[in-house]
């Protein structure tokens, strides 16, 4: 016998909270609970598919380890408190640093935050805290494709047409793009493409379940993918295939290194055999609508932004570049790491991704917030400079919906900095790796607690809409913002008296701005989603950004000679990291899931193996210059003999080996990928096991 439907049963539409595909699906609430997803058909981009992680999203919603409450540090430990006394803590401790030093108060924030907490963040940041030191996780994400796309063509929108159209190309490169377990939905495209006889290239170090269902796999040297697009662009130079997208900047300095990259170079410098990258070279010639997309394979290196730059020329030059079924675009990670790269959080960005260097846009964002554009701060430290200041520089840091003790580059250095902060203040929903070294930890909002916009990778803005309240004393994360500001005494700017005065607002700071979002409204995305730019209530979107004349100076394109550093070694073992398809992120809330259980093991290739005396379920303990780990192996064919792979997800594995000081000098992503690394038996190491732990140093049992 079906049981009755509850009187208060209903349906709520909204995002899911997880990749930067943002599907849309409808959550069942009932007694005031969300108890079922529906994906929705109508969805303008899965169009009715969700991944795995999307349909067990809702385990997190009232776990057990939910945070309620605010929780203060008391001789050594978090306990519960009210929000009077956590209010009055932020009070004091940060006070007395905004009167004399505000630049020592740093705020980190993050890729899964709606666009209004983006916008509010920075807003936070820069007129009630007064500091120049914010910037946020994506700094870690597509920060060097960010990077190249604003050097050439002036904007960033990761890609600059509609994800429907890859089912139009007849070529797609997936550069360092594992999609089949990043961005699942995705999938449907690369299907339709291949129905049409499109042939897809996994060019990846791993042959990855992505290589697999592409059914083309180059698996070049890591770090070695710009050099490959060197050696491509050489061959359409000798064969007759430079048609420019439009005039540009830099051309004859791009065409003239090409001379340099010859196929036998490239091979050797790549690690791999010239046949197949002459016949790769072949098909980019003969192909109508070649696309290239890259992922964080690509782009995590310290020369992130040469890598995809080289990728981008080769896209411009021979005319592909904004095409519609071809071209270049970065496939965005995070859930909002679109927006959340657009309207303030990184450390030079003013709201509709304006410049905090350049005057006007200044001006502009000042007047709004009725300050002079002379109060707003100068540029501060990036992310992973912000972080490697703490304890020092800087002394107080506040965190929203980011575990940088997880994923930040040189994660164990990163931890003792934390510790080492006077005051360390987390808004956060769980109690993630980051919130245990806290000394306040203040309860926020889940993604179907709140209102607000995310923008997908293709600049997609759409609605989240709350489904259910916050639990205990928790608030909503702009709702605590707020109370920060009023708390140290500067409340102007953050007296909204409901949410949508915080969204008017927003969408208000983008006019006129690249990122213009001032032609949406939350009715309008109730009847349609939209592209940006939208500027007009009345006009269109823009389902095509890349196409000429570009915002810049002179409307014209600039392309950039990129730079590569000496390929390692050919018996150097070079690590490199990555996600899990049952896994995202830091893993704050997909580790506690049950449903979606996976594994920390060191992938390395049989021969690998084989050198150092491995066999499966071994255990190897992993060294680099900055740290040490000891985890399980997998052996596995599927990759490089050079090459070890790990996932970052958990605490205590990839990001203790990472390098925190390496950065790329434009987008200052972390070399994340690249670290030389060393291995042998966990049980080998001079009679001693390896502590997995924060410095790498040697502990006895």
């Amino acid at each position: 016998m079906t049981a009755p439907t509850p009187p208060d049963a209903r349906l709520v539409r909204t995002t899911c909270p997880y990749c930067a595909v943002q599907c849309t699906f409808d959550l069942h609430i009932e007694r005031g609970l969300p108890v079922k997803v529906t994906p929705t058909k109508d969805c303008p981009v899965a169009h009715g598919t969700v991944c795995k992680k999307g349909l067990a999203a809702l385990s997190d919603v009232r776990h057990p380890e939910r945070l309620t409450q605010p929780l203060l540090r008391k001789n050594g430990e978090l306990v519960p408190v009210g929000w009077a006394e956590a209010l009055a803590y932020v009070r004091d401790a940060l006070t007395p640093l905004l009167d004399t030093r505000p630049d020592a108060v740093g705020v980190f924030g993050s890729g899964s935050l709606t666009n209004e907490k983006t916008y509010l963040l920075g807003k936070f940041a820069r007129l009630a805290l007064k500091t120049a030191n914010i910037d946020y996780n994506g700094r870690y994400c597509m920060a060097s494709a960010s990077s190249a796309l604003n050097r050439s063509v002036g904007y960033d929108r990761g890609l600059g047409f509609p994800l429907a159209d890859m089912g139009s190309s007849d070529l797609i490169l997936l550069v360092g793009a594992n999609i089949a377990e990043t961005l699942p939905p995705i999938m449907q495209y690369l299907k339709a493409a291949k129905d049409r006889g499109g042939v897809i290239y996994a060019i990846d170090p791993r042959a990855t379940t992505t290589a697999k269902v592409a059914g083309q796999h180059l698996s070049p040297r890591v770090g070695t993918d710009g050099v490959l697009a060197l050696g491509v662009l050489h061959l359409m130079k000798q064969w007759g295939k430079i048609r420019p997208t439009a005039p540009a900047h830099g051309m004859p300095g791009v065409l003239a290194q090409a001379d340099d990259y010859p196929p036998a170079r490239v091979a050797h410098e790549c690690g791999i055999d010239e046949a197949d990258l002459l016949t790769l070279a072949r098909r980019y010639a003969d192909a109508a609508r070649p696309l290239i997309l890259t992922g964080r394979g690509a782009e995590q290196h310290a020369h992130g932004t040469d890598t995809v730059q080289a990728w981008l020329n080769l896209a411009f030059l021979t005319g592909h570049f904004g095409k519609p079924g071809g071209g270049y675009g970065t496939l965005t990670g995070q859930g909002n790491g679109q927006g959340g790269r657009e309207h303030g959080q990184k450390n030079d960005q003013l709201p509709g991704a304006r410049s905090l260097k350049d005057p006007r846009h200044r001006a502009e964002i000042a007047a709004l917030w009725g300050v002079e554009d002379t109060e707003l701060p100068q540029p501060g430290r990036s992310a992973q400079n912000l972080l490697n200041a703490c304890g020092r520089e800087i002394e107080a840091l506040i965190v929203l919906g980011s575990n940088p003790v997880v994923s930040a580059a040189g994660a164990g250095q990163v931890t003792e900095n934390l510790r080492a902060l006077k005051h360390l203040i987390v808004i956060d929903f769980l109690p993630s790796e980051t919130a245990q070294l806290a000394t306040l930890v203040l309860p926020g909002s889940m993604w179907c607690e709140e209102e607000g916009t995310t923008t997908n990778l293709e600049g997609r803005v759409q609605r989240r809409r709350r489904a259910i309240t916050v639990p205990g004393a928790a608030r909503e994360d702009w709702r605590i913002l707020c109370d920060l500001a009023a708390a140290v005494g500067r409340p102007q700017g953050f007296t909204y008296g409901t949410f949508r005065e915080l969204q008017d607002e927003f969408f208000l700071a983008t006019k006129g701005g690249k990122a213009d979002y001032s032609g949406l409204s939350a009715e309008r995305l109730d009847r349609a989603t939209a592209q940006w730019p939208v500027k007009s209530a009345t006009g269109p979107d823009t389902p095509y950004a890349y196409a000429p004349t570009y915002p810049t100076a002179d409307g014209l394109a600039t392309l950039h000679v990129p730079s590569f550093p000496l390929p390692t070694p050919p018996r150097q073992l070079t690590l490199t990291t990555g996600r899990l398809g049952n896994q995202y992120q830091s893993g704050t809330q997909t580790r506690r899931n049950a449903a979606l259980k996976a594994e920390a093991t060191a992938q390395i290739h049989p021969d690998t193996a084989r050198d150092h005396g491995l066999r499966p379920g071994d255990s190897v303990t992993l060294r680099t210059l900055h740290g040490t780990a000891t985890l399980p192996v997998q052996i596995t064919p599927a990759i490089r003999p050079d090459t070890v792979f790990l996932p970052f997800h958990w605490p205590q594995t990839a990001n203790l080996l990472t390098d925190p000081y390496t950065l790329d000098p434009h987008s200052h992503m972390p070399a994340f990928k690249g670290t030389p690394v060393t291995l042998m038996p966990a049980h080998s190491v001079a009679g001693i096991p390896l502590r997995p732990g924060l410095t790498g140093e040697v502990a006895a049992t």
